[in-house]
């Protein structure tokens, strides 16, 4: 099994940012994203990306510790099976906020160095379109 974390400040309060990072069926921060449908609902739903590409499954949800966990069913984007990713959103102090997004996995085809290292890329993208999103730089 490889593991990654990814960390960023971003500038808004952490209850933003939890707004923003709970919605896990409206995900108006990822290009195409209002193209994504959602089956079910709450814990378990499904969300369904680029076309029925990816498919995403909500496994957990923590209000208290804004603690959010998914899988990816279908579609992951790198030699990778058995993916679980956890994104957490706390406070860093004068409305900042810190966005923590770690997953395991299992390679596939690559080493757990160079699937981490694409992880990490994914992750650094997909944080600067949720600043996008968010009016951040």
């Amino acid at each position: 099994m490889g593991q990654t974390t990814v960390k960023a400040e971003i500038a808004v309060p952490a209850e933003r940012l939890w707004g923003l990072v709970r919605d896990f069926g409206n995900v108006p921060w990822i290009p195409g994203g209002d193209e994504a449908t959602v089956e079910g609902d709450g814990v378990g739903m499904v969300r369904v990306l680029m076309g029925g590409a990816v498919r995403e499954r909500l496994e957990s949800v923590d209000d208290t510790n804004m603690k959010l966990g998914y899988t990816i069913d279908e579609g992951l984007p790198v030699p990778a099976t058995d993916y679980h990713a956890i994104m957490t959103v706390t406070s860093a102090g004068a409305g900042r906020s810190e966005l923590d997004w770690t997953c395991t996995y299992a390679p596939s085809g690559a080493s757990a160095e160079e699937v981490g290292a694409q992880f990490d890329g994914l992750y650094a993208v997909m944080i600067g379109w949720i600043k996008e999103n968010l009016g951040v730089a």
